[in-house]
């Protein structure tokens, strides 16, 4: 049973975790560095303080335990500062102009082909600013335009000759933030480039580097599994259990794994690291029955898990799993005793110390909490019912296993994905022994894909567990029965949903009076942020007008009623750009109009998108301007409206509307410049 007295790793995690957040939340401190060297040395000072003072007081051990968090706070924020790769003298952002300039590069990754471009990463070596050529550090993404002559290889060193382009801001509110997730992977630019301004260089000296080697084995891999005439579902499916190459996923294939509870199928995880690690375990204990190489076998398993984490591109979950495992095999070898929870946070603070970053990474909170789930949870509901059949008793422990980490995740994942797949414990009991075996013929296919009978009756059984995993998966794929769509689920509700199940299981293994008025107060505050938050939302009227390229897109919201025209969105469109707004209130109501005119108490809006065209007065506050529809704005210098040009206007169109409405005196507001327009009314 969980006991923290026995978890010191905890105490050392939190006051870091909370560091990584402050600066996620506030930025970077105002002369950190002159702050963290103070707190350095007053932990020294304390340490020797209540080391050699002699006094019965426990004043002492309460100022250094204080003065030790206050510095894993500091140190927090100076990990977070030497990890984003800007504040190095040599990174390419002190050289970037907002011309075109020279870049030399190596690729780094699997280049990805699509219908418009080939996406790829590089790293930066040399930079040309102002005539002078600079040896560099950094990564950029590059977008060529796809062109059919192009073939680019990892370890490719290229010269292209274009700008660095700024990634925009989200345009709409509570949109997707691109910008803030590259940063976090210290990507600052992309590049656009057309295939006359690229070329490939020979004979570039390159030095040796992990991560393209790593890269290098996966692009093998992928070519291997690309020439041997599977289905395109199998190979994109294959690619990504094996080595984490998810590009070619088709995006229905991808929802209809969310909606079942099995998305974490497709992309390497622990459990593929487990699988490799009880295979080479497996292997041992054949040949070494009495555990006499236990040294080489430590070495082995290390060498195959650093192995493996190179090859997935150093996936969060993969390098949770590896240093755990590392963590454990070390143990065992050398005869130490750990507590596992306290090897999980281990694993934890090492990941965080050389990325703190990872603390906003849904994949890294998914696996550490699923993984807690079931050390902790797995136990306990595990020794309710045991079965005496084998076969079945497997099979209930998979399901129990699926229900604790579902148990422990759901705050994270309502709150990254909005959505709870209803038949998650169903689902994963069928694709996760069909991913098994899939990952096992796939890897035999990679053996064996030189003999041709094997080869063929390889891929027929590849396909055929493709398909009936895909047949499963969108069993649920439907938001009747299969899975609850639009959860609200806001910060503080992950926050106090992670607090409620703590001291609700704390209370269940204590049986304290003390946990149990700490679990109700929790349920109070929730609950009391719940109803004032809701009380706000009621209270509100709002105007959106979202940003989505030549579609107009406008939603009138009047407390939890949402009236929308969105008739010209795409399905795509509208889950990316509208569908988060949405998702930010609870139970929402949602009223499709086709109309060109509402109003809302004494405000009146009206909109040009269903009407032919306007050539009268109107007596509006706002008029939003759709499809180049002419209006006429000499009349208005007494309502004076506010002019709203949405995104499916063209730029002449919207230039010269701009200039009527500054000579009427008329305020003028370009979505398709400014982002969505957004007033309380």
């Amino acid at each position: 049973m969980l006991n923290f007295k026995t978890i010191p790793f905890f105490k050392i995690l939190l006051p870091y975790v909370l560091g990584i957040v402050f600066v996620l939340k506030f930025g970077l401190l105002n002369k950190f560095h002159l702050v963290f060297i103070s707190a350095s040395l007053l932990v020294i000072a304390t340490f020797l303080f209540q080391k050699y003072f002699k006094s019965n007081s426990n004043y002492k051990k309460w100022i250094y335990i204080f003065s030790v968090h206050v510095f894993l706070f500091l140190l927090a924020v100076e990990c977070c500062y030497f990890y984003q790769a800007k504040h190095n003298a040599n990174h390419y952002t002190h050289h970037v102009n907002p011309s075109e300039q020279g870049i030399i590069g190596v690729i780094d990754d699997l280049p990805v082909v699509t219908e418009k471009f080939i996406k790829f990463s590089i790293q930066l070596k040399c930079v040309e600013a102002n005539t002078t050529w600079h040896y560099v550090t950094g990564n950029t993404i590059i977008y060529l335009k796809n062109d059919s002559t192009c073939n680019l290889q990892i370890g490719d060193a290229v010269f292209i000759n274009s700008k660095f382009s700024y990634v925009n801001e989200p345009k709409n509110p509570y949109e997707f933030n691109y910008k803030e997730f590259l940063e976090n992977k210290n990507i600052y630019h992309v590049v656009y480039a057309k295939p006359q301004q690229l070329s490939v260089l020979k004979g570039f000296q390159n030095s040796f580097s992990f991560i393209q080697f790593g890269a290098t084995i996966k692009a093998k891999v992928v070519s291997i599994l690309r020439s041997c005439h599977l289905s395109q579902q199998a190979f994109s499916i294959c690619t990504a259990l094996l080595v984490g190459y998810d590009d070619e996923i088709e995006k229905d294939v991808m929802q209809s794994f969310s909606h079942s509870g099995t998305l974490h199928i497709l992309s390497v995880s622990g459990m593929h690291t487990g699988l490799l690690y009880g295979l080479i375990i497996a292997v041992f204990l054949f040949f070494d029955k009495h555990d006499r190489y236990k040294k080489t076998k430590c070495l082995v398993v290390i060498v195959s898990l650093i192995l493996f984490v190179i090859i997935t591109g150093f996936s969060p979950s993969v390098l949770r799993a590896a240093l755990m495992l590392t963590l454990v095999i070390i143990g065992k070898t050398f005869y130490k005793q750990g507590n596992a929870y306290n090897t999980l946070l281990v694993s934890a603070f090492i990941l965080l110390l050389f990325n703190p970053y990872l603390i906003a990474d849904a994949g890294f909170l998914l696996s550490y909490f699923a993984v807690f789930g079931i050390m902790y949870l797995y136990p306990i509901i595990h020794r309710q019912y045991v079965f005496t059949n084998t076969i079945i008793q497997w099979f209930w422990n998979l399901i129990l296993m699926s229900v604790a980490a579902t148990v422990f995740t759901l705050p994270i994942s309502l709150y990254f994905f909005h959505q709870f797949p209803i038949w998650f414990a169903f689902s994963n009991l069928i694709i996760i022994p069909i991913s098994i075996c899939l990952m096992g013929a796939t890897a035999l296919l990679l053996c064996c894909y030189k003999i041709a009978f094997l080869k063929i009756g390889l891929v027929y059984i590849i396909n055929s567990f493709t398909s009936i995993m895909l047949w499963v998966a969108q069993l649920t794929d439907n938001s009747s029965y299969g899975y609850m769509d639009y959860i609200t689920f806001s910060k503080i509700d992950m926050v106090c949903s992670v607090l409620f199940l703590m001291m609700l299981f704390l209370f269940f293994y204590t049986k304290s009076y003390k946990q149990l008025i700490t679990l109700a107060i929790v349920v109070i505050v929730w609950l009391s942020a719940s109803i004032i938050v809701n009380y706000h939302q009621l209270q509100q009227t709002e105007l959106v007008v979202f940003s989505v390229k030549n579609k107009s897109a406008m939603i009138l919201r009047i407390g939890k009623h949402f009236y929308t025209d969105t008739k010209s969105l795409s399905n795509n469109e509208f889950q990316r750009f509208v569908k988060p707004y949405l998702l930010n209130y609870s139970n929402p109501t949602i009223i499709p109009i086709n109309c060109n005119a509402l109003k809302v108490n004494d405000t009146a809006i009206l909109h040009t998108n269903n009407v032919s065209k306007l050539t009268k007065n109107y007596d509006a506050k706002y008029i939003v301007v759709s499809d180049n529809k002419e209006i006429q704005l000499d009349g208005l210098h007494k309502t004076k409206p506010i002019i709203i040009a949405d995104c499916s206007n063209n730029y002449n169109f919207v230039k010269e509307l701009k200039k009527r409405c500054a000579k009427e005196g008329l305020e003028f507001y370009s979505v398709k410049d400014k982002g969505a327009f957004t007033i309380k009314l």
